[in-house]
């Protein structure tokens, strides 16, 4: 079975990385889900800021900060995670302070129908 989802559905996502969803209290993004013409609007937008641009490091951040935009534009909640004993709720926030292999997760269940709908068979 196919699943679809409106883009203004939102997603409890509970991310496996770090045997989170084994956890007590899991940490549980709420999240909205990026239909493929919002990924390639992302990319288009990509690949404007790097036209012309022939510093590595430049085209760098400049993805870094179109993928921050994505996340903190798809994420609307956050629950259960803390760094340093500070409960962390903000897209911001996560996004600032959270492990790459996190981040990437969860922007690859943003992308993705099928990790949206393996993530909500988990809850």
């Amino acid at each position: 079975m196919i699943l679809s989802f409106d883009k203004d559905t939102l997603i409890d996502y509970i991310p496996a990385y770090g045997g989170n969803r084994d956890s007590d209290n899991p940490c549980i993004v709420r999240m909205k889900y990026i239909p493929y013409s919002r990924v390639q609007h992302y990319g288009k937008l990509l690949a404007a800021r790097a036209k012309n641009v022939n510093d590595a490091v430049k085209v760098a951040e400049a993805g870094q900060e179109i993928q921050r935009k994505q996340f903190v534009e798809s994420v609307e909640s956050v629950s259960g995670y803390s760094i340093n004993g500070k409960e962390v709720i903000t897209a911001e926030e996560l996004y600032d302070t959270a492990d790459t292999d996190l981040i990437l997760e969860l922007i690859r269940a943003m992308e993705s129908q099928q990790r949206l709908s393996e993530g909500q068979r988990k809850n």
